[in-house]
């Protein structure tokens, strides 16, 4: 099967602080650390966009298994609540599952990689995506029927997408799992977009909305609300937050966190998802400390 959306040519970055023959220069983290702090130290705010799996939880064998941990979650709520601070997290989860796994009522959720937002204030379902609903529903409901006949496949219903897990799939049957979803499809008539994640294939309608235009418009909506000025990060380790990375060029600290992928549109680098607790740490505190004077 051959896949409708796939990952984007990225050009060449600076090496992220890693020089070529070993011990690292100052590392990005300090860099980030260094400009989001000068930045605090004034009047401004912070309005952090980020993705969850991967970035704020370690990718795990079974996606419901990733659990937020309670230290993250405790310097997200404080810098979602602060006056200072704005928290959106955007993933390919379903916003509910989304929504129930981070559990942060200050917070932004924008599911299907950007196609319905919740918030406050704030609801959105691209009406495009809306439309597609009951194609891709019948697609889902098809896949559900035929994954008993290949072992390992698991279906995941999303409200305006559909995933099909293949982790647990043989080697050689996962070109079982190509052909269903192809003849899944076909049946409905539809053409809708489709990639390959780790270990799942991802369909979602055909729609021209990234987490890059997703992005932009919660920047929108809440930039009235927050402090001027304001400085955004996006964080993500997939290759969909390119996506994010590149609309953002310019106009927001964007960050890759991983070291799987050596090229990215993303300015910095963060190794793993302990450096990013260590950021988010830092953020709240700048954001409380300010708030308090």
């Amino acid at each position: 099967m051959r896949d409708v959306e796939t990952e984007p040519a990225t050009r060449p970055r600076r090496d992220h602080g890693v020089p070529r023959h070993g011990a690292r220069r100052v590392s990005d983290l300090a860099r980030i650390l260094a400009e989001a702090g000068d930045w605090l130290a004034g009047e401004g705010s912070i309005l952090l966009m980020t993705d969850y799996d991967g970035t704020l939880t370690p990718i795990v064998d079974d996606p419901g298994h990733a659990v937020l941990a309670e230290g993250t979650r405790e310097q997200l709520v404080r810098l979602a609540r602060s006056p200072r601070g704005c928290v959106a997290v955007i993933s390919g989860r379903g916003l509910e599952d989304l929504r129930a796994r981070v559990a942060i009522p200050d917070a932004i959720y924008a599911g299907c990689h950007g196609l319905e937002v919740a918030g406050p204030a704030l609801a959105f379902r691209h009406p495009d995506a809306l439309a597609q609903q009951p194609i891709v529903r019948a697609v889902a409901e098809t896949l559900a029927r035929r994954a008993p006949s290949v072992p390992g496949m698991r279906v995941e219903p999303k409200s305006l997408a559909v995933a099909v897990h293949y982790r647990h799939v043989a080697a050689d049957e996962i070109r079982r799992v190509e052909t269903e979803l192809a003849r899944a499809i076909r049946e409905h008539g539809s053409r809708l977009k489709i990639f390959h994640g780790t270990k799942v294939i991802e369909v979602l309608p055909q729609v021209a909305w990234t987490k890059g235009e997703c992005a932009s418009w919660i920047r929108e909506r809440v930039q009235s609300a927050l402090p001027e000025p304001a400085l955004w990060l996006y964080l993500g380790d997939d290759w969909t937050d390119e996506h994010a990375f590149a609309m953002l060029s310019g106009r927001a600290l964007t960050i890759r966190v991983g070291d799987a992928v050596p090229a990215s549109r993303a300015t910095y680098r963060l190794r793993d998802v302990s450096e990013v607790q260590q950021l988010l740490a830092a953020l709240a505190e700048g954001a409380a400390a300010r708030s308090r004077v």
